[in-house]
């Protein structure tokens, strides 16, 4: 048996408190890391299309202000940009659909290259991340030491467990992910604390999470949604400081819920492995 929820949620809040310098550190460079990285390509598409929109009589600041708005998460502002772009394809077709291809093929390799930058610093954020989970003692200086000797083995990980859970696949490979995925919750824990290899992880977390995929399932889905809807209510809050403030505050926030999680992941795995089979 796993421990019950609120114990679960309870001893990861006091992980996360023992261990908030640390962790308040990393999420604010990593955080701060996602927004120059989010600005950068937010810049660039605004270059790009500003320059479209401009040729068929849009102000381009309107587009900067727009881009603004949409980075902060404002749902209007993306439903403007939506309207703006039908009353384009609507008034002069032919030119628009010339001109918004012409744009995806220049905006394609930036975009390509910003984006790839991120996924590498959300995998180093949560190789950091999980060195904290299995040891609050952790300085930031030790966790950030380490952090390099698993990352690779971690994407391995990952990329392994994609295949195996059949992720790749369209449609199907979602319903078959969450069939089989929270059967590998084990395997990031095995390979960084008890530095098991990828294959043998993925082995040995499919082999111990028998006949607890319910249990799984059921606390990581809970866990996850409460993380949302605090994220959601304090970027709420956060948009009260102004477009500019939430860009750089809301990337921090989203590393301390990267933490939480993780630290909740981490609790459940140990529960799991004291009583596995």
């Amino acid at each position: 048996m796993t421990a019950p929820l609120g114990q679960l949620l309870s001893d990861s809040w006091g992980s996360f408190r023992r261990a908030l310098m640390p962790i308040v550190i990393g999420a604010v460079i990593f955080g701060l890391i996602m927004a120059v990285g989010q600005s950068f390509i937010g810049k660039r598409m605004v270059q790009k299309t500003g320059s479209v929109f401009e040729g068929f009589g849009y102000d381009q600041q309107q587009m900067v202000d727009l881009q603004r708005r949409i980075q902060a998460g404002d749902e209007a502002a993306m439903n403007e940009f939506t309207q703006k772009m039908e009353e384009l394809g609507g008034a002069q077709g032919e030119a628009v659909s010339g001109a918004v291809l012409s744009l995806y093929k220049g905006l394609l390799p930036v975009l390509g290259a910003s984006m790839l930058i991120m996924w590498l610093i959300s995998l180093i954020a949560s190789a950091y991340f999980l060195l904290i989970a299995l040891d609050g003692k952790l300085s930031f200086q030790t966790a950030l030491a380490r952090t390099p000797g698993i990352i690779i083995p971690l994407f391995l990980l990952s990329l392994w467990i994609a295949i195996r859970s059949f992720i790749w696949i369209p449609i199907l490979g979602i319903i078959l992910a969450i069939v089989l995925g929270p059967r590998f919750v084990l395997a990031p824990v095995l390979l960084a604390r008890d530095h098991k290899g990828v294959l043998e992880s993925a082995s040995m977390s499919y082999a111990k999470t028998a006949g607890y995929w319910g249990k799984i399932f059921g606390n990581l889905f809970v866990a996850i949604v409460g993380v949302m809807i605090a994220s959601i209510v304090l970027g709420v809050i956060v948009g009260i400081l102004g477009v500019s403030a939430a860009a750089i505050v809301m990337p921090i926030l989203n590393m301390l819920a990267t933490a939480f999680v993780t630290i909740f992941v981490v609790r459940l795995s140990a529960t799991i492995l004291t009583n596995a089979r």
